[in-house]
């Protein structure tokens, strides 16, 4: 029996395999130019299997910076900070958004030891169990500035230099792409898109956000 189940449990995941594509959506602001930094969502209009969880997703203090700048990981995975820096951070969740009035998704707040003799200083594991966008910041250098989008949905990416994210494996059919950036004050209009094997999308901001130093 348990064999039986096993083999009905790989042909499942090979039909899902082979009914599966990469989407690929561009992100321009209103003037055609190409954003970076923006977390693309892609979420399948019918319902979909659990995925398994990604293993702990890398975020460090290095050069004074969070980075990446962006990170989108799923509802319960774990986000790894690791201090690269010689000297001391903190890591804390804190208001968002242009205005800075987006509380939270997550409360949380720890010192970061620095770095010594060529080696990371403190890592620490943070499990991301509740969806929305946490701000990241720290006490001792007020510049520092990062985001963690949550997302419930397991097929995402974020924009690179280009302006475009390349979502693997997302089931067939109709879906539906969501953006976020950072500095937006409304919600971005949602773009569908049917997904048969390998999908394009090119999507627009309702605003033109500044560009970062990068």
């Amino acid at each position: 029996m348990k064999k039986l189940l096993a083999l009905a449990t790989l042909g499942l995941l090979l039909q899902a395999s082979a009914q599966a594509g990469q989407v690929q959506v561009s992100v321009t602001a209103p003037d055609g130019q190409p954003v970076a930094d923006v977390a693309v969502m892609v979420h399948p209009t019918a319902a979909w299997a659990a995925q398994p969880l990604p293993e702990p997703v890398l975020i460090a203090q290095r050069n004074i910076r969070f980075a990446p700048f962006v990170t989108v990981v799923p509802v319960g995975a774990t986000v790894r900070f690791v201090n690269q820096d010689r000297f001391d951070h903190h890591v804390r969740s804190q208001p968002g958004g242009p205005l800075g009035n987006v509380p939270p998704a997550k409360q949380f707040e720890f010192r970061m030891a620095g770095a010594a003799g060529g080696k990371d200083g403190t890592a620490a594991d943070l499990k991301m169990d509740v969806p929305g966008i946490v701000a990241l910041g720290c006490h001792l250098h007020g510049s520092m500035r990062g985001h963690v989008v949550v997302s419930t949905t397991p097929w995402y990416a974020v924009t690179d230099d280009k302006g475009v994210a390349t979502i693997a494996n997302v089931p067939d059919g109709q879906v539906e792409v969501k953006l976020w950036h950072p500095e937006q004050l409304t919600e971005q209009a949602a773009t569908r898109v049917q997904v048969a094997g390998n999908a394009n999308a090119d999507t627009k901001l309702n605003f033109a956000p500044r560009r970062r130093n990068r």
